[in-house]
């Protein structure tokens, strides 16, 4: 007689889908109570990947019997001679993780993964090394398995909060009596303020637009040429809001602070369950700047998400003095895994690289140099674009994640 079913060892199998379509089920199933950041939602990536026509991809899928336990969704890149694979939007989200069920939460062991891994290299037959980057240690109360496996501190911290109590009790009063009053001032010289979160096409164009104008002087400023300007962002941002136009819990929202008519901050973010991600804000310039426009912008966004039901907050990856109001600072970690000798060769140098870039950053003399360096070499590719400033130390209080910088300078990585 047989094996008793209740007595078989449970069948783990590895399958590879080359497009989103295909993993779409068995990762919207999986996505339903798994635990994930809103950077591996199947809605972001899709949207992402629209604006990218011609990306690489490959979708891992861990199963045990016919329940997925972990997705991990990967682009192919060419990385100097060699062949990469990274989670999609990795190079600009804020947190790597992989995507696990929740049984999968409960069982996933360090074999299983190096066996996706094994399944990987052995199906796809040209990756030479997956990189992660910017992996919180845990996500919701889950251990990030991972970090199981070699790993080192990533050059940026992330910020993450609970706001389940009001999230202003952190503030302490001095700070809060002064936004409070900041943003009655504003009221008083520009208008009433209030919060928009954009719910229409209309208000999607008016308030991208805005952010843009707003962005493109911090950037010009901090000597980045503005990547949200290139027509692959415009097209990414613009259709992942829209498509989520009614939804809940988009996977990318528009938010508007008002003064009067007039935008004065601006905040884009994601969602996840019950978890909110700014990936990127703004402010106007002018007269406006002088009443802590982020600072109410936080205010006002941080107690509408709480009214909603969220009850975790992250301010993405990048070390700023404002976001220590509103979120705490973690170690986040980078891991690589190579596939094959040559990525077992060029592992050691990245890994390397990735420390070197760490300790610059994290090194206030150090990245005070590089960032007046980066600010040269932007104004010598752009002299006439400049706005009229002499002051090479201006930089925003609030950053785009830090993959982006590195893409568009000399510290890319």
């Amino acid at each position: 007689m047989g094996i008793l079913a209740s007595q078989r060892k449970p069948i783990r199998r590895v399958e590879i889908f080359d497009t989103l379509q295909g993993a779409e089920a068995t990762w919207r199933q999986l996505e339903a109570d798994g635990s994930l950041t809103p950077y591996q939602r199947f809605d972001w990536i899709r949207s992402l990947l629209a604006a990218r026509p011609g990306t690489e991809v490959v979708v891992a899928a861990l199963f045990q019997d016919s329940e997925a336990l972990a997705v991990l969704p990967l682009s192919i890149d060419r990385f100097h001679g060699l062949t990469r694979a990274r989670l999609i939007g990795s190079d600009v989200s804020n947190s790597d993780w992989l995507a696990m069920s929740r049984r999968g939460m409960q069982t996933l062991a360090p074999e299983d993964i190096t066996g996706l891994f094994a399944q990987l290299r052995c199906k796809t037959g040209h990756i030479d090394f997956l990189q992660f980057g910017n992996q919180p240690a845990n996500w919701q109360g889950v251990a990030n398995p991972l970090l199981g496996f070699r790993h080192q501190q990533s050059p940026d911290h992330l910020y993450r909060s609970n706001i389940a109590t009001d999230p202003a009790a952190r503030i302490n009063a001095k700070r809060r009596r002064n936004l409070l009053r900041g943003k009655r001032r504003l009221g008083e010289n520009f208008g009433a303020v209030k919060l928009l979160r954009a719910r229409s096409r209309e208000d999607i164009h008016r308030v991208h637009a805005t952010f843009l104008a707003q962005r493109n002087v911090r950037f010009d400023r901090m000597g980045i040429d503005n990547p949200f300007a290139r027509n692959d962002f415009v097209a990414f941002f613009g259709q992942a809001a829209e498509s989520a136009i009614g939804e809940p819990n988009p996977a990318l929202c528009f938010h508007a602070l008002l003064a009067g008519d007039d935008i004065v901050a601006t905040s884009l973010g994601a969602y996840c369950g019950t978890h909110y991600s700014q990936y990127i804000n703004s402010t106007a310039e002018g007269p406006a700047a002088r009443y802590s426009l982020m600072g109410i912008l936080m205010l006002e966004l941080t107690e509408e998400l709480r009214a909603s039901g969220i009850r975790t907050i992250d301010l993405g990856v990048g070390d700023f003095e404002y976001k220590e109001d509103w979120a705490d600072k973690e170690t986040v970690y980078d891991s690589f895994f190579p596939l094959t000798w040559r990525g077992r060769v060029a592992v050691p140098a990245l890994a390397a690289w990735r420390a070197a870039k760490r300790r610059i950053k994290q090194d206030e003399m150090l990245w005070s140099l590089a960032k007046r360096l980066r600010l040269l070499m932007h104004r010598a590719r752009t002299p006439a674009t400049m706005p009229d400033s002499s002051n090479a130390d201006v930089v925003a209080a609030h950053d785009a994640p830090d993959e982006i910088k590195r893409e568009q300078t000399a510290w890319s990585a």
